[in-house]
């Protein structure tokens, strides 16, 4: 017999077909063969002759991975708006992931808070998993066409090892075809006798309730938590690390990637999986060096690998999931040799590197505030010092210097050969992300590059300004960035803008960011239109950025600046839907206002006090008053 094998779950065509963003496309279609097996005994290899559908294995991304916003105050001459500058990957589901950060005083010429972007993690259950030749079962004296959910929870409390396997591929495929079969199963206590048969000493039953339970807790919060009640967290993880067979590992993989979408799951997956999956899948298949495991790299398969490190890219995005992978031996060591190699191997587009690359963004997630770094330490010596010699050398000056933690001192020495939570803000690593940056196509990819660097410029200290000269100067990846601002994505659109307002408040990059960066911040307030859903993010970035340049190059605004791009600043000041946008608009047009330079540019449009005195009713004419 043959079956088409389907991959895959992102989207669905107009035949109802599904793939996602990490499947083959040229697979679609594509015929297995069935093998025919005569009747054997209990306990041998069986195969069940008929059509599989396959089993939900693959990622299924609904959720867009794009950072939500964390509030943070402007506050600028009497003005106060918000501005988020921190990225990461989290869980959609509900996880609260919007702490508030501590408010520091602005950074050098800063007028707005950095951006952090705060971690996210897909949780609208991740995967597919389809059947492969080894997972067959046939038995020619068991009708299978009379088979329904009762009788196949039935067949699982059978003594005879086909009849347990027959009813856990019945169930893996029927909850693909059909979603009220999971509520069915559910309410039978089908998922208790699935878990129970995940000890059993059968290969062939390890594999067919390993996929029932991955296709039965996908997209049911209420199966994924009786699965944790009835110890099923528990023996998957057993059984994933005593198992060396490469489907039982698939199937395990991707039913506990399916389990980390739920955050009230989170914590234990944490606890028991994270270890597993750590080192005997992802340490061991990533190629980087680690005498502790002696795991080949040949054992683990790239399909495991991938589910491992999609697990993963979810449990990051919590708070216990981030410290603890921070602090695992070697974890962090192996996503980034993975994503070296692949850039490398120029693989950018390769499906695992998306994953590596969203933990490791997940995982600069307030890397200043909540790991030791030689940034704090430097910057603490700095402060220290700063109290005994608050005359002399560099800690002159205490309100331009100290209160904007604008040193002029030698930044810190990396470390040749970085371990752990080093790599994170490491050299290499910025290098690795702007390469990536420059060569990948994927949009999750690019996201989740310009996050990571977006989280290490989010700070008021020295490791923004350090981070910001290293990726503008030294490593010289403002092309690169800038190329995210024409992408027809939104999200990475936002990903850059927010990168590059972090970036703006130094001013030491003013110059090579006025000549790499400002046409194209020019070019998106002259023509974007503001009919995305990150328009008001988008627009807001770019006013801070090319505030923080004009204070410095005014005569960037003679070149760049239009009739057509001071109408829609006007108009966007006028924009009662975008109030977070209209604010930095008019922040940006008070600070022209005020400058006897770019006053004039104004005045050439026919603006006058007047006129930008009533862009956002009687309290912003009090402002603008007030200021003039």
């Amino acid at each position: 017999m043959r079956s088409s094998i389907y991959n895959g779950t992102l989207k669905r065509e107009a035949d109802h077909r599904r793939f996602s963003s990490y499947s083959q496309m040229d697979n679609w279609g594509r015929q297995y063969p069935r093998g025919v097996c005569s009747t054997l005994g209990a306990g041998s290899d069986i195969c069940f002759m008929q059509k599989i559908k396959a089993s939900r294995s693959e990622p299924d991304l609904y959720c867009d991975p794009r950072g939500t916003l964390r509030k943070g105050t402007l506050a600028s001459k009497g003005h106060k708006t918000t501005q988020n500058r921190y990225s990461f990957y989290s869980t959609c589901s509900g996880q609260k992931a919007t702490k508030k950060c501590p408010m520091r005083p602005p950074s050098c010429i800063s007028k707005q808070e950095p951006v952090y972007v705060p971690p996210i993690s897909c949780n609208k259950d991740m995967s597919f998993g389809h059947s492969r030749a080894s997972s067959k079962i046939c038995s020619e004296d068991i009708e299978c066409s009379g088979l329904t959910i009762p009788k196949a929870v039935q067949y699982l409390s059978s003594q005879d090892e086909k009849y347990q396997a027959i009813g856990a591929y019945y169930i893996q495929h029927t909850c693909f075809q059909d979603e009220s079969a999971k509520q069915q199963v559910y309410q039978l206590g089908g998922i208790c006798k699935l878990v129970d048969l995940l000890r059993s000493p059968n290969q062939n039953v390890q594999q067919a309730v390993a996929g029932a339970l991955r296709n039965l807790v996908f997209r049911s919060s209420t199966n994924k938590l009786e699965t944790r009640r009835q110890g099923g967290i528990r023996e998957a993880v057993n059984l994933l690390r005593r198992s060396g067979s490469t489907e039982i590992q698939k199937q395990l993989t991707g039913l506990l990637w399916n389990l980390s979408s739920t955050d009230e799951l989170k914590e234990e997956l944490i606890a028991d999986a994270l270890p597993v999956l750590a080192d005997r899948v992802i340490i061991p298949f990533s190629g980087s060096c680690d005498g502790n495991r002696n795991l080949a790299r040949e054992t683990v398969a790239p399909e495991v690998f991938f589910n491992a490190t999609g697990c993963l890219r979810n449990l990051s995005s919590a708070d216990a999931g981030r410290q603890t992978m921070r602090n695992y031996t070697g974890l962090i060591d192996a996503l980034m040799a993975y994503v070296q190699n692949c850039v490398a191997a120029s693989r950018c587009d390769d499906k695992s590197v998306e994953n590596c690359m969203c933990v490791l963004h997940n995982l600069s997630y307030r890397l200043d505030a909540e790991v030791p770094t030689r940034y704090r330490q430097l910057e603490y010596n700095t402060r220290n010092a700063y109290t005994e010699k608050s005359s002399t050398g560099c800690f002159s000056n205490k309100s331009d210097k100290m209160m904007n933690n604008n040193y002029d001192c030698p930044l810190p020495e990396e470390e040749p050969n970085p371990k752990g939570s080093s790599w994170l803000y490491h050299s290499d690593a910025i290098r690795t992300y702007l390469n990536l940056m420059g060569k990948s196509k994927k949009d999750a990819t690019l996201e989740a590059c310009a996050g990571a660097l977006q989280n290490l410029t989010a700070s008021k200290g020295l490791m923004s300004s350090g981070m910001s000269q290293l990726i503008g100067l030294k490593e010289k990846g403002l092309p690169q960035i800038a190329r995210l601002l024409q992408s027809s994505n939104s999200d990475v659109v936002r990903s850059g803008a927010s990168l590059l307002s972090n970036m703006s408040r130094h001013q030491a990059l003013h110059r090579v960011m006025g000549n790499q960066v400002f046409p194209e911040m020019a070019r998106l307030l002259t023509s974007h239109t503001g009919n995305t859903s990150n328009s008001e993010d988008i627009l807001s970035s770019v006013c801070y950025t090319v505030r923080n340049l004009l204070t410095s190059q005014p005569q960037m605004a003679r070149q760049y600046f239009s009739s057509g791009m001071i109408n829609n600043i006007i108009n966007l000041c006028r924009n009662s839907t975008s109030s977070k946008a209209s604010e930095a608009a008019r922040l940006l047009l008070s600070d022209m206002w005020s400058s006897k330079e770019l006053q004039s540019i104004l005045r050439q449009q026919g603006f006058d006090r007047n006129i930008l005195g009533t862009l956002g009713g009687a309290n912003s004419l009090r402002n603008f008053t007030s200021r003039f």
